[in-house]
């Protein structure tokens, strides 16, 4: 196995963590779209639309991070980093639910 998958390994289990501890707080017993829903409940977007949204949020802070300006110091690059990796992956299991209930 080379350096660099041992590695996304490594970041891809960092990333499954903060996910587990932020579905506890944010969904708890609930659907583990609980969020995202909302947004859909509320009228403000579709679920998938919410989900780019904070994708988007997030782009802007890396953005942001690399060209140093940013002023909140207790969010490194890569901890935005990893949040965007885990709202992929966010998007990616609610399509893959989706497609499973439309079948």
């Amino acid at each position: 196995m080379t350096k660099l998958i041992s590695e996304l390994g490594q970041i891809f289990t960092e990333c499954l963590e903060i996910a587990r501890k932020k579905n506890r707080d944010y969904a708890g017993n609930r659907s583990p779209f609980h969020n995202f829903e909302l947004c859909e409940r509320l009228g403000i977007c579709s679920l998938e639309e919410g989900i780019l949204v904070r994708m988007t949020d997030k782009m802007s802070r890396i953005a942001n991070l690399l060209k140093k300006e940013a002023d909140v110091r207790d969010e490194s690059i890569e901890d935005t980093l990893k949040d965007l990796i885990n709202y992929s992956a966010i998007l990616i299991a609610y399509l893959r639910t989706t497609r499973e209930n439309n079948d």
